[in-house]
C-alpha cells in the first residue's frame, strides 16, 4: 500500500483511482464494507483502489487536540488498512487551508484537479467542506457534472440493527465494554508499541510485566483485560492492566501486561496486544500483599476467559467472518 501525504503533483500512475473518503477511525465493519466496495470496483475497472483520509482527525483539529479521543493511533490504523488489499492511502493534512475550503473548492482542488480520481465512494452520511456544508447529494451532483463516477453506500448495521459508529466504539472503549468494541470492529481491538522500562513493581510481587505507553489520543477504561500478546509473530496469553497504579499513588498511566509462560528480555521490542475481554475496573489496595492476592484472582479469571474464547474461536474464523461468530457466542 503506497502512502501519499499530499493531493498536489500526484504521479500519473496514482491518478484515476477509485477512492473512498472518510476518517476511518477504528476501521469498523461499516468502513470495511466501504473498503470492499472500493476494491471490487477498482478491480472491475482495472484501476487502483485508494482511501482518502485526514490527519489529524478533523474533530481533533477543531478542538486543538484536547478532549477528543480516537479508536486507534495512526500507526495502528495504517497496520489495519495495509491488510485490506488497498493500493493507495492518501493521508491529507487537515489544516486551516483544508478546513476553510467550501464543498466546491474541496471537490475541484482536491478530488478533481489534485488527485484526479475516476470514481468516488462515500458513506450514506458523508459531509465535507467548510462547516460540513457539503453532503452526499452535493458530491453526487459535482461528480456527475465532471464525469466522475459516484456511489454512496447505504447505512451499515449489525444483526441487531445497530449502526456501526466510531462514536459508539469510542464510548465503549472508555467504559471498558471491549466485547462490544470488538463486535463493531469485526476484529479484536489492539495496540502496538515498543516495550519500555517500568517501575518493576510487578517483579517485586511475582508478576513481571512488559510496559507500553498508550498513545495519548486513545482513552480506554482503567482496569484488567484478557489479552493476546504477539512478540515477533508468536502469540502468548496475557493479563493486561491499564491505569495509574492507585495502590502506589501513581499519576502517570501505563499499559502493563503479565505474559503467561513467558521468560525473556523484550525491552525495545515492538509488541502487539489484542484486547479480548474486560475483567474488572481498577482498584486501590492497602498493600502489596492484598494486590498480589487480587492479581492471582485476576490471572485465573483472565485464563478462564481466554480458554473460553480459544475453545469457541479459531483465529482463521475470527479474521474471515468475525461478526457472525462473535454474536453467536457473546450475545
Amino acid at each position: 500500500m503506497k502512502i501519499i501525504e499530499s493531493y498536489i503533483n500526484i504521479e500519473k500512475e496514482y491518478q484515476q483511482s477509485v477512492v473512498a473518503i472518510g476518517n476511518f477511525d477504528g476501521i469498523h465493519n461499516g468502513h470495511k464494507s466501504l473498503i470492499r466496495s472500493v476494491i471490487d470496483l477498482a478491480n472491475a475497472k482495472s484501476k487502483m483502489a485508494g482511501l482518502i483520509t485526514f490527519t489529524p482527525h478533523p474533530r481533533s483539529f477543531f478542538l486543538g487536540g484536547k478532549n477528543f479521543y480516537q479508536i486507534n493511533d495512526e500507526n495502528t490504523k495504517q497496520d489495519i488498512l495495509a491488510k485490506h488489499e488497498l493500493d493507495i492511502l492518501f493521508k491529507i493534512s487537515f489544516d486551516e487551508k483544508l478546513s476553510s475550503m467550501s464543498p466546491d473548492v474541496f471537490f475541484y482542488d482536491v478530488l478533481k484537479n489534485g488527485l484526479n480520481v475516476s470514481h468516488i465512494i462515500v458513506g450514506w452520511d458523508f459531509k465535507f467542506g467548510h462547516k460540513r456544508m457539503g453532503n452526499v447529494d452535493k458530491l453526487r451532483e459535482l461528480a456527475k457534472e465532471n464525469n466522475i463516477g459516484f456511489d454512496a453506500i447505504q447505512k451499515q448495521t449489525n444483526n441487531l440493527s445497530k449502526t456501526y459508529s466510531s462514536s459508539s466504539i469510542r464510548e465503549y472503549l472508555s467504559n471498558g465494554e471491549i466485547t462490544k468494541v470488538n463486535k463493531m470492529l469485526g476484529h479484536y481491538w489492539f495496540t502496538m508499541g515498543v516495550v519500555i522500562s517500568g517501575a518493576k513493581k510487578g517483579n517485586e510481587i511475582g508478576f513481571p510485566t512488559i510496559n507500553l505507553r498508550l498513545d495519548s489520543s486513545i482513552k480506554i477504561a482503567h482496569g484488567i483485560y484478557a489479552t493476546n500478546v504477539y512478540i515477533q509473530e508468536t502469540r502468548y496469553q496475557g493479563a493486561t492492566y491499564y491505569g495509574a497504579r492507585p495502590t502506589y499513588n501513581g499519576s502517570e498511566e501505563f499499559l502493563e501486561t503479565y505474559i503467561f509462560d513467558f521468560k525473556g528480555n523484550v525491552y525495545d521490542v515492538e509488541v502487539k496486544i489484542e484486547f479480548i475481554d474486560f475483567v474488572r475496573y481498577d482498584l486501590k489496595y492497602e498493600n502489596d500483599y492484598e494486590l498480589k492476592k487480587q492479581m492471582e484472582i485476576d490471572c485465573d479469571n483472565v485464563l478462564n476467559k481466554l480458554q473460553y474464547y480459544n475453545k469457541n474461536f479459531s483465529r482463521k474464523k475470527i479474521l474471515s467472518n468475525f461478526e457472525e461468530i462473535i454474536y453467536s457466542i457473546l450475545d
